[in-house]
């Protein structure tokens, strides 16, 4: 257990086979991982031909079903080795989601993950207002956060399964609104771990967020309400 503890003393950090990125996260797991139906919820925003800038795009796992449904997708991520997984039909950015300045304007950002639940204030807001910058006026966004309940109540032992990756919720510590968890994944006879810390937001405080952001008309998808539209005002 002090391995655990030590790991929860950093925001993020991960272990395992294979390379992993400055915010923990293992490229060689983000491969193995398929899509999950993430994007169900929200299937209507994306028509074929749709102009989408995709914030935090990893290994590609929901560009590669965006560019299935027809999609124009800009893929951004600030790693490259997660970049070199990225279908080649996409347009591949290289950068941090919260100093990012393209020259084009989009009809569609995506923001998942629920990298909205970033831990610093000023990163989750710079976020919002990087979609805004490049959205134009009635443009839209769409925003995965984590799921309130789970984050709130999360409980050490298995949480499941993602394809044939198994995961572990190794600890959990909570303080105030933030919660510091850590994973584990098990693929046959490979081990991965990631430890981040997040902090629970609730339908109020995202809408505020967006709002501030320069969005407005929010409606929330998806049966857990983890998804949020809203308009470029």
């Amino acid at each position: 257990m002090s391995n655990v503890r030590s790991r929860l003393q950093a925001l993020f950090s991960g272990s395992g086979p294979g390379i992993q990125t400055a915010d923990g996260c293992s490229v060689e797991l983000y491969r193995q991982l398929p899509y999950q139906g993430e994007l169900d919820p929200v299937r209507e925003s994306f028509q074929s031909g749709v102009k989408v800038l995709e914030l935090g795009c990893g290994t590609g796992r929901l560009t590669r079903q965006m560019l299935e449904w027809g999609a124009a997708v800009t893929a951004v991520d600030n790693s490259a080795d997660m970049l070199s997984a990225v279908p080649s039909e996409a347009n591949k950015v290289l950068g941090n989601i919260e100093s990012l300045e393209l020259r084009e304007q989009f009809s569609l950002v995506v923001l998942a993950s629920s990298l909205i639940n970033h831990p610093v204030p000023s990163v989750r807001h710079a976020f919002l207002r990087v979609a805004r910058r490049h959205l134009s006026v009635g443009g839209q966004v769409l925003v995965e956060r984590q799921d309130a309940e789970w984050l709130a109540n999360v409980q050490v032992g298995k949480q499941g399964s993602v394809g044939n990756v198994s995961l572990f919720v190794e600890a959990a510590q909570r303080e105030n609104e933030g919660v510091r968890i850590a994973l584990r994944y098990e693929l046959e006879n490979q081990t991965w771990r990631q430890s981040f810390e997040a902090v629970l937001l609730r339908e109020p405080e995202v809408e505020a967020m967006l709002a501030e952001a320069g969005f407005a008309g929010h409606t929330w998808l998806g049966s857990r309400r983890r998804w949020v539209q809203a308009l470029a005002a």
